[in-house]
């Protein structure tokens, strides 16, 4: 494996998974019975929010150079208008530690998660809320912009209109309510453009970017129907939303967990090629090649802000050879010419995993931070990269 002078290898977490103790409309919405698989909510979670130092330390004891996170928007402006000191000033502690620790901090805006005045005039599907968050996302640049030059600005916009407003088991639970997922989703496209005028409005050196779910999507046998049926799902699943926003990313961030094998009969969408892991997804290192190659297209820099396995139970049997082989998949791309500048784990952590609750274990580390086999794994390989 080779990787450039300058590569960021990382984890990454968001606030609502790790911080526990918050009060937003996820929060709210998974105390109600039967919405989380385990019965368990994220008010405790890995206590983050008092233990960040903690963490820094794992990141620094696995010579990581890199950590994205999110800034939880609920604790930064819990009343509409009123942001809060004592939180932006947590946030400025953990970002002057990392940055003393040589660690470079990519923040995330939007994981998911809004304050509950928000959920209350309708969430992202409301009409008021790109203006909100544009204005939440100027004052985070206008306090950090000095620090912090990578932000992803929304985490996998078009997983949260599905599995929210389609599929519906997760927040805010609408099953089949097509209409208001589709406001949702132009709703999230105006919320990321208009963050972007307002971060460079407050500090134009910021560089603005996204955490986009990109699955990869290959013929199955090569035919040339197969190939023009995958075309189209890269393009309707992976680049619509992008291609909305375009002209307002500075970098391309990809999310990457999935590849799909496409056949021209049912079902179309093949998901028993490969090695099964301990969860439900199959093991396909070589899905991370395909979507670096096609995010190429937009001749941005390109950063893997998500990429993990999620192990049921303690096991942590697979992620050690996985993330080696996908971080051979990733020196294969930048041999190829990809400008791939950084590679994030998912995650540094286990933590509460949305409506899986803690039974998917993504940790480098577990919950009570001790590291994993796979991480030790991690740990050399980012070694031998950066001698």
């Amino acid at each position: 494996m080779k990787f450039p002078k300058g590569f960021l290898f990382g984890s990454a977490t968001s606030a609502h998974q790790i911080e526990g103790g918050l009060n937003n409309d996820w929060a709210r919405w998974e105390k109600q019975p039967g919405k989380i698989s385990d019965g368990f909510t994220s008010q405790v979670s890995a206590d983050s929010w008092n233990q960040w130092q903690g963490d820094i330390k794992l990141l620094k004891e696995s010579s990581q150079n890199a950590y994205r996170f999110s800034i939880e928007w609920s604790r930064i402006e819990p009343r509409e208008g009123f942001f809060d000191k004592k939180a932006i000033e947590h946030y400025r502690q953990l970002i002057d530690e990392l940055i003393k620790n040589d660690i470079a901090p990519m923040v995330t805006l939007f994981h998911f998660t809004c304050p509950l005045w928000v959920d209350d005039i309708g969430g992202v599907a409301s009409r008021k809320f790109a203006k909100y968050f544009a204005r939440f996302a100027g004052r985070m640049a206008k306090e950090f912009g000095d620090k912090v030059e990578l932000w992803s600005v929304l985490n996998e916009p078009t997983v949260y209109v599905n599995t929210g407003y389609f599929v519906g088991n997760w927040y805010p639970g609408k099953k089949k309510a097509y209409f208001m997922g589709l406001k949702a989703f132009f709703n999230l496209i105006s919320a990321h453009n208009q963050a972007c005028v307002s971060m460079k409005n407050q500090s134009p050196k910021v560089k603005v970017g996204i955490a986009h779910n990109m699955s990869a999507f290959l013929p199955l046998n090569n035919t040339l129907c197969e190939r023009k049926l995958t075309r189209v799902a890269q393009w309707l699943v992976n680049e619509f939303f992008l291609n909305r926003i375009i002209t307002h990313l500075d970098f391309m961030g990809i999310n990457h967990y999935l590849t799909h094998h496409i056949q021209c009969k049912k079902p179309i969408i093949i998901d028993q090629v490969g090695e099964e892991k301990d969860y439900w997804w199959p093991v396909r290192p070589y899905g991370i090649y395909e979507v670096i190659m096609e995010a190429g297209r937009y001749n941005l820099p390109i950063y893997i802000t998500e990429n993990g396995l999620g192990d049921h139970g303690e096991a942590d049997k697979l992620r050690g050879r996985y993330l080696t082989e996908i971080l051979e998949q990733c020196s294969r791309a930048i041999a190829k010419g990809a400008d791939l500048r950084g590679y994030f784990h998912w995650s540094l952590i286990d933590n509460f995993e949305w409506a899986s609750g803690y039974s998917m274990k993504f940790g480098l580390h577990t919950i009570d931070r001790k590291p994993k086999g796979s991480a030790k794994i991690y740990k050399t390989i980012i070694e031998n990269m950066l001698k």
